[in-house]
């Protein structure tokens, strides 16, 4: 097996080394055929069999039956940040300005409709998430839409808000923690992150919006066409879609979505300990303890300089990825589903070695 080191990437992110594996092996000869799952036609048996199971592990995952589809589709979420409103918004939509991409979100729907922004955390640098109490809500919202982890500020929602037509993007989080999903009018997320590589973006849809659906120019921007063609209107991400089948499996046999929050739980707990156990050497940037992403953890040392060392010395001891969103700058460690405990020990254990050194 090849050496691998500990990618804190936050996207494309590492992958289970068992999924790898498998994926590997099916690239080249699928079940034995004499040729790899991505020279298959998407028509084909083969393919079919990977679209349906993954379909069926994906809700028996999120725990969601017939009310919801399960759409594999293209673009990136950025890409949905547009499709949402082009398909559901009609007089008004409430958006949560949590960090850098609901922004993002609310800015491009803007474009396309009235937008109430419910609350915002801009103000202070997008160091929390504004609390429910303080959120001023419309009455007759088409949809509401929430960010459930911001990736580049590294805090989550606690729980999911409760509207009728609760639209959520997870992607930097999906299936690494159960919720009720059910409940949920719209879930979507770019794979690269917990779930595969980049190039497939994981959609669910609450089959009652399809009659609240606007027109939309072509069908390849409609959900409600895009659920009845089986995401097939154009040739899917065939293998990009049989690796989130493996993933899948993967997560079956990790115990499902309740076991991978207790793990991820422990996982960011060894550095968020060692964070606050610093004497202010690192800093959190996230203002309220109870919002601190698991997936994302961001921080801050005494200088750029210390900064920059930091990220060149855990490079040379096998640990990448840990350099801050480009507009953020300090530290951020992504931890997702693939990341194991070792990798978080050895950070742990690196971070309280360099500030014993420097501070």
């Amino acid at each position: 097996m090849s050496h691998r080191i500990f990618n804190f990437s936050a996207g494309p992110a590492m992958l289970p080394t068992e999924v790898l594996e498998k994926s590997a092996a099916a690239l080249l000869d699928y079940q034995g055929k004499g040729f790899g799952i991505a020279e298959v036609s998407h028509r084909g048996k083969e393919f079919e069999a990977v679209n349906d199971e993954a379909i069926d592990r994906c809700k028996q995952l999120l725990g969601i039956g017939d009310s919801h589809d399960v759409l594999f589709l293209q673009g990136g979420a950025t890409a949905f940040f547009t499709l949402i409103p082009l398909n559901f918004l009609h007089a008004n939509a409430d958006y949560l300005v949590s960090g850098e991409w609901s922004k993002k979100a609310a800015a491009a729907a803007k474009d396309l409709g009235k937008v109430n922004i419910v609350a915002s955390s801009e103000a202070s640098n997008f160091d929390h998430s504004t609390p429910a109490a303080e959120w001023k809500m419309s009455a007759d919202a088409d949809y509401f839409h929430v960010c459930s982890n911001e990736t580049v500020h590294g805090h989550r929602l606690p729980t999911l808000p409760k509207h009728p037509n609760l639209i959520v993007d997870v992607s930097s989080e999906f299936m690494s923690r159960p919720h009720p999903f059910a409940d949920c009018a719209m879930l979507y997320g770019g794979a690269q992150k917990n779930l595969g590589p980049s190039g497939v973006v994981l959609v669910i849809v609450r089959k009652d919006m399809y009659p609240k659906q606007k027109k939309t120019a072509s069908k390849l921007w409609s959900f409600k066409d895009q659920a009845e063609n089986k995401s097939m209107i154009n040739t899917p991400p065939t293998f990009g879609v049989y690796i989130l089948l493996e993933i899948f499996r993967w997560l079956d046999a990790q115990g499902g979505l309740a076991a991978m929050e207790k793990k991820n739980a422990a996982k960011a707990a060894l550095i968020y300990d060692t964070i606050d156990r610093s004497n202010g050497f690192y800093k959190g940037t996230v203002s309220v303890k109870e919002q601190r992403s698991h997936m994302n953890l961001t921080y801050r040392l005494p200088s750029e300089e210390l900064t920059d060392e930091f990220v060149k010395s855990a490079a040379k001891n096998e640990m990448v990825g840990l350099k801050g969103y480009r507009t953020v700058g300090g530290i951020r460690a992504s931890i997702y589903n693939a990341m194991p405990v070792q990798g978080c020990e050895a950070l742990a254990e690196f971070m309280k070695d360099f500030a014993s050194k420097k501070s």
